[in-house]
This record gives C-alpha cells, sequence and structure tokens, in this order.
C-alpha cells in the first residue's frame, strides 16, 4: 500500500488502525487459556462432570473432555467456513462487527446456566464467531498495513493471542478457590469486554478494506479509506489506480473468481495447497494439547501449581514473538519456521522420552521438571516461528481473484485440525483410554520434522514483496526455492494482458 520511500512515522494512522484491527486476537487466544484452566476446577467438574465409581468422585471422563474442550473448534470450522460469503456482502470491517454480535450470544448463553447442553451450544455459537475473527483479522491486516511492515503487522494477530492466552489463565487463578459456580462463570463472563473494545474501535476509526470497496465499485470509499489510513491530505491517486487496475487485470485472468476456478487452474490450486498444509502442519506439531489442555496437563504428570505454570509458560512466549516481528522481515518466512521447528521437534521427543518415567509407580520429581523445562523450549520456539509467522505467510500467499476464498480454505484447515487435536488428544493422553501421556511428544514431534522437511522443499517466500508482486510470481510459476531470488517488474504492466502474460515477460532471475 505504502511506497518504500515512505518513511514508517509517516504511515503511523494505519499502524494505528491496524493495532485496533488486531485486537479480535485477544478473544482467540483468551478462551483458548480460561478454558482449559476450569477443567481442573473443582466447581467445574461437580456440575459437569459424572460420578465415578472406582474413586467415589466426580470426574470429567474422557469423552465428555474431548467434547466440550472440542466443539468449539467445530464453531470455528464453520465460522471459517462461511466466512468468505459474509465478507462478500459486509466487507472485512462489516465481518469483525457482526463476530462481536456473535461473541455476546456465544458468552451469554454459557453464563445463563450450568446445563451442559447450554455450554456446548454456547461455545458451539463462540467458536463461530472466533472463525470468523481468525479469517477477518489477518486479511485486514494485509489489506490496511504498508508493506514494509505487513510481516511485523499481522504477527501482531499471533502477539494478541499470546496476550488473550495470559489473561485467560489468570482470571482463572483468579477465580479456582471459589465455592460456588463463579468460579467458572466469571471467566467466562470476561469474555463480554472483547467484543464491546473492537466494535468501538472498529466503528470510530477504523474504514474498510480499500481492496474490498475497490472490488465493490465503491471507488469513492476506496479513496477516503486510503486517506484514512494514509491522512487526509494525502495523494491517494495512485493507490486507487493500483488496486483498480490489479482488480481489472485479476478480472481479465481466465474464469474469475470461483470456487471451481481454484481446482482448475494450477496456480489457484497451488496457493490453495500451501495455505492448508501450512495451517495443518501447525497443528501437527501439537501447540492445541499445550493451550487446550495445559493446566490438566500439569496436573496430571504430578505437577502443583498448574495455574502458575501455564501463565509462565504464556509469558515467556511473548519475547520470542516481539522478536519474530522484527526478524520476520530481516531473515525471511521460511528461514523462520525452519529454526524454530527443529528446536520443537526435539523438545517434544525430549519430553516423551523423559516422561516414561512419570509412569512409574513413584516418578521422579526432576522427570516432572524435564518435562515441564521441554514444555517452555516448545513454546518459545513456537511463538518465536510457526505460531506468528503461519498466519503471515498465510494472509500472503492468498492473492489474486480468489483471495478471501483462499483465505477461508486455509484458515478452515487450521481450524479442522485445531478440532481434530483437541477431539483426540483425551484419547491418547488419558488413563481411561490410550494412557500414552507425556509419550505424545513422540506423535507430536515426529510431525513437527515433516513439517521442517516441507518448507524446505515447497514453501515459497514472500518476505519484502507487495501482493501484487507475489501473485505475479504465482502467475510466472517460479519455483518455491526461487521465489526469494526473483525480481519482478511492474512497471511495464499493460492493463490489455493478463497478469501471466506480465509475469513472464518481467521476471528476470538473479545470478
Amino acid at each position: 500500500m505504502a511506497t518504500s520511500d515512505e518513511s514508517i512515522l509517516s504511515q503511523w494512522r494505519a499502524i494505528a488502525i491496524c493495532l485496533i484491527a488486531a485486537l479480535g486476537a485477544f478473544q482467540f487466544g483468551y478462551d483458548t487459556s480460561y478454558f482449559s484452566g476450569i477443567l481442573v476446577m473443582d466447581e467445574f467438574v461437580e456440575h459437569y462432570g459424572t460420578y465415578d465409581a472406582a474413586t467415589g468422585a466426580m470426574v470429567v471422563t474422557s469423552s465428555r473432555q474431548s467434547l466440550v474442550t472440542s466443539i468449539i473448534n467445530v464453531g470455528e470450522f464453520v465460522g471459517a467456513v462461511t466466512a468468505f460469503w459474509i465478507g462478500q456482502k459486509i466487507g472485512l470491517r462489516g465481518g469483525l462487527l457482526l463476530a462481536c454480535l456473535v461473541v455476546v450470544i456465544g458468552t451469554t448463553l454459557q453464563v445463563a446456566g450450568t446445563d451442559l447442553g447450554l455450554l456446548i451450544a454456547g461455545r458451539l455459537v463462540l467458536g463461530y464467531a472466533v472463525g470468523l475473527i481468525s479469517n477477518f483479522v489477518p486479511l485486514y491486516l494485509a489489506d490496511c498495513a504498508p508493506a514494509r511492515v505487513r510481516g511485523a503487522i499481522v504477527t501482531m494477530y499471533q502477539f494478541n493471542i499470546g496476550l488473550g492466552l495470559i489473561l485467560g489463565v489468570c482470571v482463572d487463578y483468579a477465580t479456582k478457590e471459589r465455592t460456588d459456580t463463579g468460579a467458572f462463570r466469571i471467566p467466562m463472563a470476561v469474555q463480554y469486554i472483547f467484543p464491546i473494545i473492537l466494535s468501538s474501535g472498529l466503528l470510530l476509526f477504523c474504514p474498510e478494506s480499500p481492496r474490498w470497496l475497490a472490488a465493490n465499485n465503491k471507488i469513492e470509499a476506496c479513496e477516503q479509506a486510503l486517506r484514512c489510513l494514509k491522512g487526509p491530505d494525502a495523494d491517494v491517486q495512485k493507490d486507487v489506480e493500483t488496486i483498480v487496475h490489479t482488480l481489472h487485470l485479476e478480472s481479465q485472468a481466465g474464469e474469475g473468481s470461483s470456487w471451481m476456478s481454484i481446482f482448475r487452474s494450477p496456480v489457484e490450486l497451488r496457493k490453495a495447497y500451501l495455505g492448508c498444509a501450512l495451517q495443518a502442519l501447525q497443528q501437527g506439531t501439537g501447540i492445541n494439547f499445550i493451550t487446550g489442555y495445559g493446566p490438566y496437563f500439569f496436573t496430571v504428570i504430578g505437577i502443583e501449581n498448574s495455574f502458575i505454570i501455564q501463565i509462565t509458560l504464556y509469558i515467556v512466549g511473548i519475547p520470542a514473538t516481539w522478536i519474530s516481528q522484527y526478524g520476520i522481515e530481516k531473515m525471511g518466512r521460511r528461514i523462520f519456521l525452519m529454526i524454530s521447528g527443529l528446536p520443537m521437534a526435539a523438545a517434544l521427543m525430549i519430553m516423551a522420552g523423559v516422561g516414561l518415567n512419570l509412569q512409574e509407580a513413584d516418578p521422579s520429581l526432576s522427570a516432572s521438571r524435564t518435562v515441564v523445562a521441554m514444555v517452555f523450549i516448545y513454546m518459545v520456539f513456537f511463538s518465536f516461528g510457526w505460531g506468528p509467522t503461519v498466519w503471515v505467510v498465510c494472509s500472503e500467499i492468498a492473492t489474486g481473484r480468489n483471495r478471501s476464498k483462499l483465505m477461508t480454505l486455509s484458515t478452515s484447515t487450521n481450524w479442522f485440525f485445531t478440532w481434530l487435536v483437541s477431539f483426540v488428544f483425551p484419547y491418547l493422553f488419558n488413563a481411561d483410554a490410550a494412557n500414552l501421556q507425556t509419550k505424545v511428544g513422540f506423535i507430536y514431534g515426529s510431525l513437527t520434522v515433516a513439517a521442517v522437511v516441507w518448507v524446505f522443499f515447497l514453501l515459497p517466500e514472500p518476505a519484502g514483496r507487495s501482493l501484487e508482486e507475489i501473485e505475479y510470481l504465482f502467475e510466472s510459476r517460479v519455483p518455491a526455492r526461487k521465489f526469494g531470488s526473483t525480481k519482478v517488474d511492474l512497471t511495464s504492466s499493460d492493463g490489455g494482458q493478463a497478469p501471466k502474460a506480465h509475469a513472464m515477460a518481467d521476471v528476470e532471475h538473479q545470478n
């Protein structure tokens, strides 16, 4: 959006607006962490558990734990799938405002009573809102952020998720000693705060995406949105012309935007595959078993003060995310994914190996502490690489006429595999099922190694490119490992030709 000679200071309006939109990620992070905490609260177990004759106590069985934890991911999947149609009709900003309303409805259903059906319904509805947020926020940030800091801005999405994770566990820690339903209802009710803040910021300060406005022939509104991002006196005519020209080229590039065109075009299918595979591999690293079941995991392996451990775990990831925001622009996306993936895999494998001692009759304290240390190492490197970078890359490679559809596919894939991990984990981990306990690290560690290998051979490097340049590179079918060393000259573009023709004519490889 911004030219390379514009200073960061001169683009403060666009950056500030993006930071407001990125607040939507708080909802995502908070819901994940607060619910993992209430699973071990006595009041929650009393109201939603079942009587276990063997122990003479109330317990939440693996099947019920799996259902109430993972049902939100079903809603998230549906939200991500339908986000395209919603965004097409009411825009990215409008979609985020709708998500705020749905959050209020879902939260109300959960707080309304202690009936299992209401809890499930509320989490399903709330998940739908989070699915919308996970689709619209990265797209909005990618559309509105200055090109030279786009990666860092989109990384704020992951950073805010991290802050939401910390807040969720902190609220749980503050209420866990209560002897009434407030122990878990108060953490549920805190979710009213996020949509109020986000919707206020969107209504007062944030314009609709200029690209969406131009795509819907609202040129004057597009100009106003760009002035809101760049300043009231900014000359935005060139930006408008560039956006309109790009949209025109996209409309001339074959069949236009449709779901079938994704599967019929090798170029579009490649983008879809990359985004979906990347999101699936992120969940394959096992992050959701830590964020979704952290306090429960630590309690089962014999660690006291599991809430404090979980809070600290989320806090140590924050500096790594900040480093990522800077380094992702200097070093590129591919290298960050690879250098973070290998330590993650090693930590998971060591956790699994050391954790074998935890299943003995008298497990050693040192073994338990080593498992915790490995989880900390894993979390730091996930926050450094695979957490934020996946969302950055997916928002960047979803270019061209099917941009929204491609983002919908990749985000839906994320939620499907998030659900899969959440649903399966209790059956793998718990004593009343497979009883693998920490040996699940062997599974997730192996998948993380596979993810690193996949990145090395198949993932293109979009760092430092405008969305138009990335689209031209895809259209010219540049191999993944040559994306970063390929120059694109867009100055010779002629509106009468398709993007592929321009890309093939203007792309030259550096020696």
